[in-house]
């Protein structure tokens, strides 16, 4: 079973000083969670490389980086800017390009250095790039291509929304959850909902959210919403109380999902389980109210076809609303 979660740490990079502080961040956070030498350098890399492009080509942006695996065993890196884009991304790619004066080596070496690499730009939409880096031999293997942002409310220490991804033998379950308020105790009660979801992965989602409902009654609680996604066929099993979002993505278009009205762990009036059909290349978007709701994909051109991670990244780019925890988890199948 491998299970992904984590809170982000967000580097501001607007200028050269800070490429060295996001490099310092994901060297930092590869050596607190014992990754090793080999991976923490390698985070390094990845990081001052996305950053630096960020500053020379985006003209400001940031740096997310997280946890993933549970217990962690690797890190994410997604680098985000709203600059002019990048007419031709493969011959950006190659070693030596540069279109601005500097050695060129920055999208090529990231491809080399992290894992499920990807990147997204288009004229003037600005450019997304993620990368991940794993510690020796630790690189679960998965059958769902993921990615996700969750980040605390400026000015608080901690997010109070929480995610997960579980993945079974013979399917997937994922999860959003929005603890009431902000700060630490709607970190908690976010925590306690998410850790529900991890014993309880093998129950139907509307077991898992009645089982939060429960647990969560001792705390503020929070908004929930549970998929569970068959690996093979596409059917997807989904269960929500409260404010937090599912949609369907594909073909240029997003189909929403059915949350109920409710506070788990307070106020439960009914909960129930809807079914739906994730296709092949289809993307599935759970976000907390953090983020705004009118966001529409197809002013995105081939976002929705690149790594789930990117599209987790312009959600949060774009419409994140700024006064609140806001997290975007976004998943597909994989091809």
């Amino acid at each position: 079973m491998a299970l992904t979660h984590g809170e982000s740490l967000v580097v501001p990079v607007g200028e050269e000083s800070q490429v060295g502080e996001a490099r310092r961040s994901a060297r930092r956070m590869a050596s607190d969670l014992g990754l090793g030498e080999v991976a923490a350098e390698r985070a390094a890399i990845v990081a001052s490389e996305a950053a630096r492009n960020i500053v020379t080509h985006g003209g400001g942006g940031l740096v997310a980086i997280h946890p993933i695996g549970h217990p962690p065993s690797g890190i994410a890196i997604i680098g985000l800017d709203r600059g002019r884009g990048i007419g031709d991304v493969a011959t950006a790619m190659r070693d030596g390009h540069s279109t601005a004066g500097t050695p060129g080596e920055g999208l090529g070496a990231m491809s080399r250095v992290g894992s499920a690499f990807d990147l997204w730009s288009a004229p003037g939409k600005g450019t997304a790039l993620v990368a991940e880096v794993w510690a020796a031999g630790q690189r679960p293997p998965r059958r769902l291509a993921a990615g996700a942002l969750s980040v605390a409310k400026p000015g608080e220490q901690v997010c109070g929304d929480g995610w997960a991804l579980v993945e079974l033998e013979d399917r997937a379950v994922l999860a959003v959850a929005d603890g009431l308020g902000h700060g630490r105790a709607a970190a908690d009660a976010a925590r306690v909902a998410i850790e529900v979801v991890r014993r309880t992965a093998d129950l139907a989602p509307r077991d898992i959210v009645d089982a939060a409902h429960a647990a969560l009654r001792a705390t503020r609680g929070a908004a929930l919403a549970v998929a569970a996604l068959d690996l093979a066929t596409g059917e997807l099993r989904y269960a929500g109380l409260g404010n937090v979002v599912g949609a369907i993505v594909g073909g240029g278009a997003s189909r929403r999902l059915v949350s109920l009205a409710g506070t788990v762990g307070h106020a439960v009036r009914s909960i129930q389980e809807f079914s739906y059909s994730l296709p092949e290349g289809a993307v599935l978007v759970m976000h907390s109210d953090g983020i705004a709701t009118h966001w529409d994909v197809a002013a995105y051109p081939g976002l929705a076809a690149r790594h789930p991670a990117l599209l987790a990244g312009v959600l949060f780019r774009d419409h994140a609303r700024g006064r609140d925890d806001a997290t975007v988890l976004a998943a597909r199948r994989a091809r």
